[in-house]
């Protein structure tokens, strides 16, 4: 899997494509720790490129991601599934645990909505 790090309007922005393999957790917590050094309040994960068909690979390098940024009290939201990741989301219940947008664009309007409510 590659891991693309964008910063761009006060968002971290974390572009995942390719396929996860087994191992890929370990690999995410390597490719984030520089970023897990640096203050990021709003981090969206851009699913858009994946080639993943099964979840269960992806779920867990999510699922670090999301706790590794979470910890640093950064607000963390996923967007871009692809119709059978969304599926897989929705059958496990997953879609209750992840804070899930439809797109980037959309993503970043809804940070700053919640900002301004706040």
């Amino acid at each position: 899997m590659n891991y693309e790090f964008v910063h761009e309007e006060g968002f971290l922005i974390i572009r995942l494509s390719g396929t996860a393999r087994v191992n890929e957790r370990l690999l995410a917590k390597e490719s984030l720790t520089p970023y897990l050094q640096q203050s990021h309040q709003k981090v969206i994960i851009d699913l858009k490129n994946l080639t993943e068909n099964g979840g269960v690979y992806i779920v867990g390098v999510l699922n670090t991601i999301k706790k590794e940024f979470e910890l640093l009290k950064s607000g963390v939201v996923l967007c871009a599934l692809k119709p059978e990741l969304d599926r897989y989301f929705q059958e496990n219940r997953l879609d209750q645990i992840f804070d899930i947008g439809l797109s980037v664009e959309s993503t970043k309007e809804r940070f700053k909505e919640k900002n301004d409510d706040g």
